[in-house]
């Protein structure tokens, strides 16, 4: 054979063999996904002790739920802690109910009159496990959650933030059958989830707009949380392009935050529990996020007339509605123009103002945290 058409040959097999790879990939990566699932749950550390054993849920413990999760406030600040806070809240306050946390850091024992605590203490755990009506987890802690909700023989309810957990809802249901739950944060996230037929009600992260109402200088544009996927590097972008415009960046609580001290017109604030403070300096607020399953800060500024720009993501397209403003993310030219223009033409910013004023009153959190309650209240173990 000639050395040309041997050549050819080699390259013919090697195209080949990558071909035959990608589809073994295809076909096993399911699979693989499933079992390494599995292993993450099985192996995960359980909240008890080896010596905890079930029992039926008394009627003197059938308002009190434990939640197990990673952070909560007020030592961690982020959106999905503050709104497990805020559920917690209305349980303890309007119904009643108690409520526990068990967290991996705390330096507190309790806040708002929810209990909290760390894992360390099993025997503790098994108290406060064992006096539950269902468990409550969401992100980090789920798969932990889920080995214990089993041996505890308790419904757990799992918050659902984002889109990242088809790969485990499919083990969770496996673990614990007809007991697991889902909070949703929006409805496109229900209909995400929709194929797993999983019983589910939907709670928008709660936001009662006269808590977080507030009279503003108006001296800055502002970015909440600075890591890449809130848009901390395109707010970096739209200030250098608006030297004369001031800007005020918040730290977040987690993730690399983006900053650069260089740009002068940029003021950076460190992360803080205290974000209607934050509100009070706030002229525009800025939301590039890339990925959003709702948008509490939106909604927070929305609740004192603070005109919102967002990348329209499915969760800031829901939780904007139309008092909205939407950027593409990579459109800094957009950016500039709208936050120009609301610089610039007061009757334009009155006018969104309102809307965003209206938008906040019309997302009363009440009717579904009602909802919520009686649906918690109504969970029971199935064998």
């Amino acid at each position: 054979m000639p050395p040309k058409s041997k050549k050819y040959n080699n390259i013919f097999l090697i195209c080949v063999i990558i071909l035959l790879l990608g589809i073994l990939y295809y076909i096993f990566k399911d699979l693989l996904d499933y079992v390494f699932t599995y292993l993450k749950i099985k192996n995960s550390k359980r909240y008890l002790s080896k010596s905890y054993e079930s029992s039926p849920v008394l009627e003197e413990d059938k308002n009190t739920y434990t939640w197990l999760i990673h952070m909560y406030p007020p030592m961690h600040n982020a959106g999905a802690e503050w709104m497990a806070h805020a559920m917690n809240r209305y349980l303890v306050d309007t119904r009643g109910y108690n409520v526990n946390v068990i967290v991996n850091e705390t330096k507190v024992n309790e806040f708002e009159r929810v209990i909290i605590m760390k894992p360390d203490n099993k025997e503790n755990n098994d108290y406060y496990i064992k006096h539950s009506n269902a468990l409550i987890s969401h992100l980090d802690m789920e798969p932990n959650a889920i080995i214990t909700a089993q041996k505890a023989k308790r419904p757990l309810v799992v918050v659902m933030h984002n889109n990242y957990r088809k790969k485990f809802l499919s083990q969770y249901v496996n673990f614990l059958n007809k007991n697991t739950y889902i909070i949703h944060n929006s409805y496109w996230i229900k209909d995400f989830y929709s194929s797993f037929n999983i019983p589910s009600i939907v709670v928008y992260p709660p936001v009662y707009w006269k808590e977080y109402a507030t009279e503003t200088t108006r001296e800055f544009v502002t970015l909440i949380n600075l890591n890449y996927n809130k848009g901390g590097n395109v707010f970096i972008e739209i200030a250098k392009r608006m030297p004369d415009i001031k800007f005020l960046g918040v730290k977040g609580g987690y993730d690399g935050q983006i900053m650069n001290k260089n740009v002068s017109n940029i003021t950076y604030l460190p992360n803080t529990a205290f974000i209607k403070d934050m509100y009070a300096k706030t002229d525009i607020l800025l939301v590039p996020s890339k990925e959003e399953s709702w948008g509490r800060v939106a909604v927070e500024a929305m609740s004192s007339g603070i005109p919102v720009i967002a990348n329209p993501t499915p969760g800031l397209v829901e939780s904007c509605g139309e008092a909205g403003i939407f950027c593409k993310r990579t459109d800094i030219d957009s950016w500039v123009r709208e936050i120009r223009r609301l610089k610039t033409d007061s009757e334009y910013y009155k006018t969104k103002s309102d809307l965003c004023l209206m938008r906040a009153k019309e997302l009363d959190p009440e009717p579904q945290l009602k909802a919520m309650a009686d649906w918690l209240s109504g969970l029971k173990w199935q064998e």
